[in-house]
């Protein structure tokens, strides 16, 4: 998998998370794109496209579903293309987790997003 593909795996499931408590404020966005930085040591130009796949969503008001499954999409049809190994994983179940931990309490529906990421994952 190409890492442009991974970033927008990971920025279509930051946007589920992001769209599962409600609106998506802009200091969302900021936070998001810095766990992505530290969380997979990314450059400016692979936040660019976790940016614009994040705002591509947000500006067509894609459902959180649609967006969870486009990514889990994306992943599955690259996962021969990319080493996805447990580490990379358990980086993107983290990753998942910080966002949903990153403004207030996180909510019944971020859990069950990043829970049932968990058992998807797997099938990589």
């Amino acid at each position: 998998m190409s890492t442009q593909n991974i970033h927008i795996a990971m920025g279509s499931l930051a946007y589920s998370i992001a769209k599962a408590d409600g609106a998506i404020q802009s200091e969302e966005k900021e936070t998001i794109k810095n766990l992505a930085q530290r969380e997979f040591q990314l450059g400016d130009s692979d936040i660019e496209w976790i940016d614009q796949m994040f705002n591509k969503l947000e500006k067509a008001n894609i459902p959180l579903e649609d967006a969870y499954n486009y990514a889990l999409d994306t992943l599955e049809a690259n996962r021969f293309h990319f080493d996805f190994t447990q580490s990379m994983k358990s980086k993107c179940i983290s990753f998942m987790e910080r966002v949903a931990e990153a403004f207030n309490e996180t909510s019944v529906e971020e859990r069950s997003i990043i829970s049932r990421f968990k058992k998807d994952v797997q099938r990589f």
